[in-house]
């Protein structure tokens, strides 16, 4: 198997051939794994996609953060960030 190794935003991310195209991991300096099981028909696209993925990832923890500070200043209630918080768990989900 072929394997494209490069790295964005402190992230690895591996570009692998398989069978039927181009699978992708992304992994951060921390040990968390971004994962797709999508197979892409060529390395661009899939590493295209690897950055969206990292991309995505640290736009929810950003708003993860947003949420914590309007929560602790009791703009929101509990359960709405609860709620929101669900709804970055989902948006994130790899």
């Amino acid at each position: 198997m072929t394997e494209l190794i490069e790295f964005y935003q402190g992230w690895m991310i591996e570009v692998i051939a398989a069978e039927a195209g181009f699978r992708l991991c992304c992994r951060s300096p921390l040990g968390e794994k971004l994962a797709d099981p999508t197979v892409y028909q060529n390395h661009q696209l899939a590493m295209a996609n690897a950055i969206q993925l990292i991309d995505q990832f640290f736009a929810c923890q950003a708003l993860r953060q947003v949420l914590r500070e309007l929560y602790e200043a009791e703009t929101l209630s509990f359960e709405e960030w609860q709620q929101l918080g669900r709804s970055l768990d989902f948006a994130s989900r790899h």
